[in-house]
């Protein structure tokens, strides 16, 4: 038997549900209504979901200039800001402070943006891989994976 990672129930049958873009696995009841990836009946064809997730997303970030890219952008394409607003529907007064960078955008905002100014404004995230001071066969601690700011 299985637990809910919603309501913690313990079931038989797990639905895998997307949720809000995460992937979570569901008893029936919290799965009413939302359209499974996967059913599984038993324990033994149950796979960690955040590991399968983990792999199929790719690390982004906002870059710094991000305010500016919308601006000349926007100012390119020839729209004031209340038309652009309407069409990405959104608040004029939202944009605005996007614009002068006093509101960092969420990511559903950042694909309108880019979709209908036809800019870029994420980049790649490269990871550091960095050697743990640790042995082969010890677990990671918090320590291993904090990043101290004296050594930045």
């Amino acid at each position: 038997m299985d637990d809910c990672d919603i309501c913690g129930r313990k079931t038989d049958t797990i639905y895998v549900v997307e949720v809000e873009s995460a992937v979570m696995n569901l008893c029936a009841g919290c799965a009413r209504g939302k359209t499974p990836i996967r059913v599984i009946k038993s324990q033994q064809e149950r796979q960690p979901t955040a590991i399968r997730r983990q792999s199929q997303e790719q690390e982004f970030e906002i870059v710094q200039d991000y305010g500016r890219r919308i601006r000349n952008a926007r100012m390119a394409v020839g729209i004031p800001t209340k038309v652009l607003a309407e069409r990405i529907n959104e608040k004029e007064s939202v944009l605005v402070r996007i614009e002068n960078q006093k509101l960092l955008p969420d990511d559903r905002m950042i694909m309108k943006l880019e979709r209908e100014l036809n800019v870029r404004l994420t980049q790649e995230v490269k990871a550091e891989k960095s050697a743990p001071a640790r042995g082969p066969n010890e677990p990671l601690t918090l320590g291993d994976l904090a990043i101290r700011k004296d050594k930045k």
